[in-house]
C-alpha cells in the first residue's frame, strides 16, 4: 500500500525534524512528489535488500550529495549522520574520498585534450 502524502510529510518530519524546504516547495505544487520521494527511498536507502547498514547507506548518499553539490541534502544526510554517530574522522575520509574521485575525474576528462594535443 502507497502511503498518502500526508503520511510521508508526518514521517519526514518524525525522521528528520523537519520536512526539508525542496521537499516543503515540491509539496505546494504537488503533494505527490512526497510520496515519490518516499518511495525512492524506501527502493534505495530503506530497502530490505540493501546490503549496507543504515549508517553506511547515508555515508554514501553523503558522498553522492557532496560530489553533484546539493547543500539542503548535505546539511540533512550530516545531521542525520550526526544522530547515527558519525565521527569527525569519518566525515573527513568521505570529504577526502570525494575529493581524490571528483579529482580523478577531472584528469579522466581531460584525457580527450592531452591525447588530441599528442596527435
Amino acid at each position: 500500500m502507497v502511503p498518502t502524502s500526508e503520511q510521508v510529510e508526518a514521517m519526514m518530519i518524525e525522521k528528520m525534524g523537519a520536512l526539508p524546504q525542496s521537499l516543503n516547495s515540491a509539496k505546494a505544487i504537488d503533494p505527490r512528489f512526497l510520496v515519490e520521494q518516499a518511495m525512492s527511498s524506501k527502493f534505495s536507502i530503506q530497502d530490505e535488500k540493501n546490503p549496507f547498514d543504515p549508517k553506511t547507506s547515508m555515508m554514501l548518499a553523503l558522498s553522492a550529495s557532496i560530489t553533484i553539490g546539493s547543500e539542503e541534502c548535505i546539511m540533512e544526510q550530516t545531521r542525520m549522520l550526526k544522530k547515527m554517530g558519525i565521527s569527525k574522522e569519518e566525515l573527513a575520509y568521505i570529504v577526502k574520498i570525494v575529493k581524490h574521485a571528483q579529482g580523478s575525474a577531472v584528469m579522466g576528462n581531460a584525457k580527450a585534450a592531452f591525447d588530441t594535443f599528442e596527435s
